[in-house]
Parts: C-alpha cells; sequence; structure tokens
C-alpha cells in the first residue's frame, strides 16, 4: 500500500484514508487514527455491554458523562424535533429485539423519549433497560473527527472514507461513483466533491431475516419497526459528514422532508425508488 494511503477497521466498517498531497502518514499520526476510533467505538457501541451505552441500559445513570456525550446528546434531540421525531436514538432496542444484536436487550423506542432521557454535564439518566443507538449518525460524527484530527497534524488535503461514507478537503475536485444498491456494481452517477461529505443508506445492505419476515436496519420509531418506505436507498451531499450521514437516515424513513432538509442544511439529496 502507497505510504499516503492508511486503512484500519473499527466500528463494524472499514476506514480508508488518503493525502492528497502525496506525503505519507507517519507512524505516529497512524496510531492517533486508530486510537481515536477505537475508543469511540469501545465508548458509543450498543453492541457492547461495557460501552457507556450499555451501561446505561444496566444501571439507567451515568454520572459526570464526557463533553463529547453531551453534544451527542443535544444534537440527537436537536435532530428529533427538525425530523418530526423519526430521528429517534431509542431505536436500540428495537433493533435488538428484531434481531439487530442481541435479543436479550430487545425492546421498543420511545416514540417522544426526551421526557424520560435527561441529560447535564453532571449526569446522564434514562429508563432501565433502554438500549440507545448512535448509529444513525455515528459514522458521520467519527468521519468528522478523523478529519479534524488530520487538520490538527497539519494535514489540509485528505479522503476519509467510512465504509462508503466520505468526506473531502482537496485543492481540486475528486470524483465518485454512486453505486445502484439494488443492482451492485453499477453506477447510477458520478459526483464531484472538493470541499464536502457524501452519505448513503439503503434497506437492502443490512437486512436479515426475522422468522418469516425481511427486516431491514433503517427504524422507523412510529412503527417500532423496519420502517415501511418506498425509498430504497439514499444519497446525500452535504457540508460534514455528520448532516450527510443523518439526512441520509431520515429521508429514507419519511421521504417528504427532503426539500426542508435539504434547505435547512444545504445539501443534495437524491432518493432510490424500490
Amino acid at each position: 500500500m502507497a505510504a499516503d494511503l492508511f486503512n484500519f477497521d473499527s466500528i463494524g466498517t472499514t476506514f480508508w484514508l488518503e493525502r492528497l498531497d502525496g506525503q505519507p502518514f507517519s507512524p505516529d499520526l497512524q496510531r492517533r487514527l486508530v486510537e481515536y476510533a477505537q475508543n469511540f467505538d469501545d465508548t458509543y457501541s450498543r453492541f457492547k455491554d461495557t460501552s457507556l451505552i450499555g451501561e446505561l441500559a444496566r444501571t439507567g445513570v451515568l454520572k459526570r458523562p464526557s463533553a463529547e456525550l453531551v453534544a451527542m446528546l443535544d444534537y440527537s434531540r436537536r435532530m428529533y424535533d427538525i425530523s418530526d421525531g423519526v430521528f429517534n436514538i431509542t431505536v436500540g432496542a428495537t433493533l435488538h429485539r428484531l434481531g439487530y444484536g442481541q435479543r436479550v436487550h430487545g425492546g421498543d423506542a420511545l416514540v417522544d423519549p426526551w421526557g424520560v432521557v435527561r441529560w447535564d454535564h453532571a449526569k446522564v439518566t434514562v429508563p432501565k433497560g433502554l438500549m440507545l443507538d448512535f448509529g444513525g449518525f455515528g459514522k458521520g460524527w467519527l468521519i468528522d473527527k478523523l478529519g479534524a484530527l488530520l487538520r490538527h497534524n497539519g494535514v489540509t488535503q485528505f479522503i476519509v472514507n467510512g465504509g462508503g461514507d466520505i468526506y473531502v478537503q482537496s485543492s481540486k475536485p475528486v470524483e465518485f461513483a454512486l453505486e445502484d444498491p439494488k443492482s451492485p456494481g453499477s453506477v447510477l452517477k458520478t459526483m464531484q466533491i472538493a470541499h464536502g461529505a457524501l452519505a448513503g443508506s439503503d434497506i437492502v445492505k443490512r437486512s436479515w431475516d426475522d422468522g418469516a419476515m425481511r427486516k431491514h436496519h433503517i427504524i422507523d420509531p412510529r412503527r417500532n419497526d423496519s420502517a415501511h418506505t418506498p425509498v430504497a436507498a439514499s444519497y446525500v451531499l452535504a457540508p460534514t459528514a455528520l448532516i450527510a450521514d443523518t439526512l441520509a437516515t431520515i429521508v429514507i424513513i419519511k421521504p417528504d422532508l427532503k426539500p426542508k432538509l435539504a434547505a435547512l442544511f444545504n445539501a443534495d439529496i437524491l432518493l432510490i425508488t424500490s
């Protein structure tokens, strides 16, 4: 592998990082990137009983939360309001119940969680057994943080690719192909990005059989089940990976929010129907 390319696995996917200035990734910078991503996974994964999410589900309380966790909860509440309630971090319980995770942690999402999910810089409290899920934006959050870490270490031109969701900072546009999720290997269109992020989501790749029913990981909290939607996939171009990742989830559940979200976040949104 070229010295200006670097990859590692974290949060259940592979990250590819590329320096566009032709310079190598130093061993120290590689270590910092991997350590940050691994710590993020260890801290916020609902699949790990030892994570803060696991501790919250088990005990219902977390004292002295990190500033990052408080910021993530603030963001989650904001996006819940903007999305008319379909962006809901309590769907972790539903995902476990449907078999995407340990069923012992299964339950139902709370249609309006913000009366019982409370937080400040001193304490976070949730009902015992409630499994939060940051999967609707966690990859975008991490991609942006890795980009910030690169900038902090003097890297000014780069691509961070987390399992197909990307952030680009470049002196000239970089071309990317958008794959048709219904026809792997087929290109829907190409897109050029110099500064910004691209994220996609779909109901095809992460799906499974739950008894006689086919399920997927995009959960509609109003149904406490996989979303019934005419949208098979979405692609979002936005200023940050966090916003792109979040909107890509929301518009699959509630596609009629597309014009509002595109205007509010200066985003381009492509919907692919079933």
